[in-house]
């Protein structure tokens, strides 16, 4: 008897326990990051002795930490917003149209995700680090850092704009069509409203991969545009202090934002539907 009550248990709650273990283990990390940037400590150490915000000062009272972080907000958001509007297009015409090549055209656009973003990084930097745009050298400008990280964000959000396009009724399409909108005013007017939950969260997927995106970046930028992540990485060779866990904490807080606003646009419309 006890024996098929334990099974019973087993079954009813063993998947959920298991749920429960991995994301206790995905939390750790990020909860250990957080308790290292409130270390009083002068170096990222365990076990912590006292808790302080000094790093937190330390963070904001220091230049190149406030410039590195403007310059990640600043390219991310570029590489959002280029890669949402070319990838929502590329997507809308892959989806509405056959033409010769077509599966082909999908491959070429997603290739770049299969490529390594190192070897990304030095090509670029190869090909273009010493060309010039209107008087201004182009290896360190933000311009440069934005069209490489555009070669990996706009291939995600091509993806889930053709997986979003495809569950699409288009028969509110044709019917527009069909009383006489024009193609630019019915897709402004009523292809965009229908998926915007899924533009919207493709924006918000290219902003928080060029954000944390590094070997590029590290090939790429100067000590004018250097990112976030690139100047994580000198500092934990040079001196590995606690404003280290502080830039990490204020990565994982604009990445956790941005998860719970697409959380949110989701939630939304399901209710909606409902």
């Amino acid at each position: 008897m006890r024996q098929a009550f334990r099974q019973h248990l087993i079954l009813k709650y063993g998947s959920d326990l298991i749920v429960a273990g991995l994301i206790i283990l995905i939390l750790i990390p990020p909860t250990m990051t957080v308790l290292m940037s409130l270390n009083d400590g002068a170096f990222i150490r365990f076990p912590i002795k006292a808790l302080s915000l000094r790093w937190y000062g330390e963070f904001l009272a220091r230049d190149e930490w406030i410039r590195a972080a403007v310059n990640s907000l600043e390219i991310a958001s570029a590489v959002s917003l280029l890669s949402t509007a070319a990838g929502v297009l590329a997507a809308y015409a892959y989806a509405r149209s056959t033409f010769p090549g077509r599966e082909a055209s999908y491959l070429f656009i997603t290739l770049p995700l299969y490529v390594p973003g190192s070897v990304l990084g030095l090509g670029v930097a190869v090909m273009f680090g010493g060309a010039g745009l209107w008087g201004y050298t182009l290896y360190g400008a933000k311009i440069l850092v934005v069209a490489a990280h555009c070669m990996w964000a706009l291939p995600l959000v091509f993806m889930i704009m053709v997986a979003t396009f495809r569950n699409l009724d288009t028969s509110i399409i044709d019917a527009a069509a069909d009383l006489g909108s024009p193609p630019a005013t019915t897709f402004f007017h009523v292809t965009l409203p229908f998926v915007r939950t899924g533009v919207v969260s493709s924006a918000i997927l290219a902003f928080v991969i060029s954000l944390n995106e590094f070997p590029m970046a590290l090939f790429l930028t100067d000590g004018d545009s250097r990112t976030l992540p690139v100047l994580m990485w000198m500092s934990l060779r040079s001196a590995a202090t606690p404003v280290l866990a502080v830039a990490a904490v204020v990565l994982l807080v604009i990445v956790v934002m941005g998860i719970g606003l697409v959380a949110w646009l989701f939630a939304r419309r399901e209710e909606k539907q409902w």
